[in-house]
């Protein structure tokens, strides 16, 4: 040990109030106490008032053994545990006896705590879960690249750097809490879900050992998937102004499901000969129908107007809303719902800069005018 190392039994109280003495300090400039409670805890302090602990220690074995046998102990080793604060007295004790414990065995802490960090610093946030995209999501997730880009853009940004072994659930719950803050609560809804996918596949690679999503409660991130709801005149009015800067080919679809009440695939696989010009419907076969029967949807007015809009494609087999010249049906639903949303936000917004919108989901939409039927009904009734 070094001779201008004092020692001094170590509490809080005396770590805080420990000022630098040059007098103490030695020609490195960094003053050295260690703790009587345990021998080989070192408290450094900077001239600059900085303090940190470390443990010296040595392992026996390291430097051979003599003619009897006996184990040699080789140079002296530091491991630096941290800066107080915000590392404890405690915790730095309780280190520091696991780590002089394990070189009292023969072992070295160096190796085991070196293969650890590299471990540690090369599943960034950013790192594990390009990874997690690239291993688990794109041979099994059709929406892959929804998901990849979801996380890219709202949790990248918070926790690009951040060790995954770091992030604890008051990480998580602050991530959310500024999604919901901003009025994107769908897109919470969506981090949230692909967090807890996330994290148990870094469970299962043995990158970490506890998921910080596992049993988060967040009550306003919760939604009854089976009753739905209706939307009100105001969110329809921004939903649709929304869906019109969507452009082809979701725009129009989301318009006609507002329209006409229909399920998302009666739409989406829509093709130009289900369409009949003379009556104006749309016939759509059993083989495609929910109900396993032929399914007439009349067109109105205004819902005829915006399929006149729609591009047309030689032949009469294309589909009507298509990524690809009618060849195949639109796709990628679940990127063109955050679109969606953060269009009819935007509308929402010019409004009311502190309005946020309520999460629904595209079967809502029929759940508006299945409620929109039923008082009109019972409008006429009232009226007889």
């Amino acid at each position: 040990m070094a001779r201008s190392r004092q020692q001094r039994r170590f509490t809080p109280q005396s770590i805080e109030r420990l000022k630098y003495d040059p007098a103490a300090a030695p020609p490195s400039g960094r003053m050295e106490i260690e703790d009587e409670v345990c021998p080989g805890l070192v408290l450094r302090v900077t001239p600059r008032g900085v303090k940190s602990f470390s443990v010296i220690y040595k392992v026996p074995g390291e430097g051979g053994a003599n003619s009897n046998g006996r184990l040699l102990t080789g140079a002296q080793h530091r491991i630096t545990l941290g800066a107080t604060p915000p590392l404890g007295l405690t915790e730095a004790r309780e280190q520091a006896r696991k780590i002089i414990q394990a070189a009292t065995e023969g072992f070295d802490p160096r190796n085991e705590r070196r293969e650890r960090n590299l471990i540690r610093h090369s599943n960034t946030f950013t790192l594990a879960s390009e990874r997690f995209v690239e291993l688990e999501l794109k041979p099994n997730v059709k929406a892959w690249k929804t998901i990849g880009s979801t996380l890219r853009t709202h949790v990248g940004p918070e926790w690009g750097d951040k060790p995954i072994q770091d992030i604890r659930r008051s990480d998580v719950h602050e991530l959310l809490d500024g999604l919901v803050g901003r009025g994107k609560m769908p897109i919470a809804r969506e981090v949230r879900k692909h967090l807890s996918r996330f994290f148990n596949w870094a469970i299962d690679r043995e990158i970490i050992k506890d998921s910080p999503v596992h049993g988060l409660k967040r009550g306003d991130l919760e939604v009854n998937e089976e009753a739905g709801r209706a939307l009100t005149d105001a969110e329809l009015r921004h939903v649709w102004q929304g869906a019109a800067s969507l452009g082809y080919p979701f725009g129009p679809m989301y318009q006609l499901l507002m329209l006409t009440g229909q399920r998302r695939n009666e739409w989406a696989d829509a093709s130009r000969s289900e369409i009949n010009a003379d009556k104006r419907w749309l016939e759509v076969p059993k083989a495609r129908y929910k109900g396993k029967r032929d399914h007439i949807v009349p067109i109105a007015d205004e819902a005829w107007a915006i399929f006149d809009t729609l591009p047309i494609w030689p032949g009469n087999d294309y589909f009507l809303l298509s990524s690809r010249d009618g060849e195949v049906p639109v796709s990628g639903f679940s990127k063109a719902k955050l679109r969606l949303d953060e269009a009819a936000l935007a509308a929402m917004q010019k409004d009311d800069p502190e309005a946020k919108l309520a999460y629904f989901r595209v079967h809502d939409f029929r759940v508006t005018c299945e409620c929109a039927a039923a008082i009109r009904v019972r409008l006429q009734r009232q009226s007889r």
